[in-house]
């Protein structure tokens, strides 16, 4: 792993999934989506946050630039815990995603916590 200087995505886990913010790294502003496709519908019924990746469910991260009027997409990856990604000048790492099944599509302090980081990979 490359010794970026990462800083803490604004993941409102909270919010629930899907679930897009803007942000601005060096000087332009990018949107990243994040949402959870759950595969095993049994997973659905844990009263406790789900660790992901696992098996049957996983999150995905998709990342577009703004400017000129347009956006222009970047990254659409599913996310593997302490995996550094790469794309055009940024780099991000995801250390925990642990979301409740009542975090899909609702919002609520049910547990679910993100904590991924973004960093500049060169000065823009």
């Amino acid at each position: 792993m490359t010794a970026y200087a990462y800083r803490r995505l604004p993941v409102s886990a909270d919010e629930g999934f899907p679930q897009s913010f803007r942000m601005t790294v060096g000087a332009a502003t990018y949107v990243v989506s994040l949402y959870v496709n759950v595969l095993d519908r049994s997973l659905l019924q844990s009263a406790q946050p789900l660790a992901l990746p696992r098996t049957g469910a996983f999150m995905v991260m998709a990342v577009s630039r703004e400017g000129g009027g347009a956006s222009v997409p970047l990254f659409r990856r599913k996310l593997v815990l302490d995996h550094e990604y790469e794309t055009s000048q940024l780099a991000f790492l995801f250390q925990e995603i642990l979301v409740h099944p009542q975090n899909l599509n609702g919002a609520g302090a049910l547990g679910s916590r993100v904590v991924g980081g973004v960093a500049e990979r060169w000065a823009s």
